[in-house]
């Protein structure tokens, strides 16, 4: 006997099927096209049929939804909607189709890829899951950081990868600004929270800072408690270094121990009276500042240092005089070097200072501790992936600062009490 293929899902039929017992597409009993569910017309040859109730075989209309012989629902439980992509049914609580597996917006319904992480007409955003144990697995990520399965069949290419998600990464960072998750900042190896050593090299992945006892990851350059320095190279042999040693471990020269104001070059009294020459009152503000050094610290007011007149964001020249204007730089978080306002990366560190949330790439609100479309806790002030129960992010040094839960007052992470109201804190 020949038998046909189901031209929507190429499974094979027989010549007489009047559907797809695969799919349920439905064809023309005379010239076997395809045709809508619950028609009557074929819109190919014109031939026409009676629809027919399936438990009892009397003539039901399309806008019947009982058989009126019978009784019995004519009416799926989950009705289906056409694909967005192929136009066939599909169920309606389903969002890939079983016909063109063509993916949809689970929240508006529009056609999406199969690798996007945002609907591009409603802005939803969506999380990929690892297809083997089901984790969560944040965008950029080549493999599940919690089974470890790949996820992508491209190679990892040149650099350090983060040995949870493969992402590239900076080894001596010790943590995944992707992922979140550690591994030790000498050889790489993967490590977890309760870890105080890496199982393969020995490092300690933890020290106290000397000055202040603030624990602090093994490759940390500086202690956001108290700001002392910590050299990560040696100036002698360019020799790794790590934790809070006074020598360096392979050609023992002294390592020098300061604090990060004290390590910044300070103004001779001449650059201090000529800077103060150069100052003026904010015309918005009144804030008093000097415009050859960048916009007004307290309002942003760009203003021409040659002859005073406004300028704005994105001009090289005044507009009224056309006398350079000077550029504007920001700190980097981690490495503190100067870096220009439309910088996407350091150029020293190579931090991410693009604004964008490292897991869905959408732009995160300035000091924002959450993404609003991913649910991803990051650093509010480098943007870097964290996890709700750090208390300092691992790749700048930030230490984060939460709420009292009664009175609403700013509380040190390590605080057990609220200084405010004395409410007691949980663990």
């Amino acid at each position: 006997m020949t038998q046909l293929t189901c031209p929507t899902c190429h499974t094979a039929i027989k010549p007489e099927a009047d559907f797809c017992e695969n799919c349920g597409q439905e064809f023309c009993p005379e010239c076997h096209h395809t045709v809508e569910r619950n028609t009557t017309t074929c819109l190919s040859c014109g031939a026409t049929w009676a629809l027919t109730c399936p438990e009892c075989g009397g003539e039901v209309s399309s806008l019947d939804t009982r058989c009126p012989a019978c009784g019995t629902s004519l009416v799926d439980e989950a009705k289906d909607e056409p694909c967005p992509h192929c136009g066939q049914p599909m169920p309606a609580e389903a969002v890939t189709c079983p016909h063109c597996q063509g993916e949809r917006c689970p929240d508006c319904g529009k056609g999406i890829s199969s690798s996007a992480l945002s609907c591009p007409h409603c802005g939803a955003s969506f999380i990929f899951t690892c297809p083997a144990c089901q984790a969560e697995v944040p965008d950029g990520a080549i493999k599940c950081p919690g089974c470890g399965a790949s996820l992508s069949d491209e190679p990892t290419g040149e650099g350090d990868h983060c040995p949870h998600c493969g992402a590239t990464v900076q080894r001596e960072d010790g943590v995944c600004a992707l992922c979140g998750l550690t591994f030790c900042p000498r050889c790489g190896e993967k490590t977890s929270e309760d870890d105080q050593a890496c199982k393969q090299c020995r490092l300690l992945l933890y020290f106290n800072c000397p000055d202040c006892s603030f624990e602090l990851l093994a490759s940390t350059p500086i202690c956001p408690n108290c700001d002392r320095l910590f050299v990560r190279a040696c100036p002698s042999c360019q020799h790794a270094i790590f934790g809070a040693p006074i020598e360096c471990p392979d050609c023992q020269t002294a390592l020098p121990a300061e604090k990060a104001l004290d390590s910044r070059p300070g103004f001779k009294l001449g650059e201090m009276l000529e800077a103060a020459a150069q100052e003026m009152d904010c015309p918005n503000c009144k804030t008093r500042f000097n415009p050859q050094a960048g916009p007004c610290p307290t309002c942003g007011l760009l203003i021409c240092p040659n002859c005073h007149a406004r300028a704005f964001e994105g001009d090289d020249l005044c507009l009224h005089c056309g006398a350079t204007l000077p550029i504007i730089y920001l700190a980097c978080p981690r490495c503190e070097a100067e870096v220009t306002l439309d910088a996407k990366v350091c150029p020293q560190c190579g931090l991410d200072l693009s604004g964008q949330c490292p897991r869905c790439h959408e732009q995160l609100p300035d000091g924002a501790d959450r993404c609003p479309h991913c649910d991803q806790p990051v650093c509010p002030e480098c943007g870097s992936a964290t996890t709700d129960e750090a208390i300092q992010c691992a790749i700048c040094g930030a230490q984060f600062t939460f709420a009292c839960p009664k009175c609403g007052a700013e509380v040190a992470a390590t605080e057990t009490t609220c200084p405010n109201c004395q409410t007691v804190l949980e663990a």
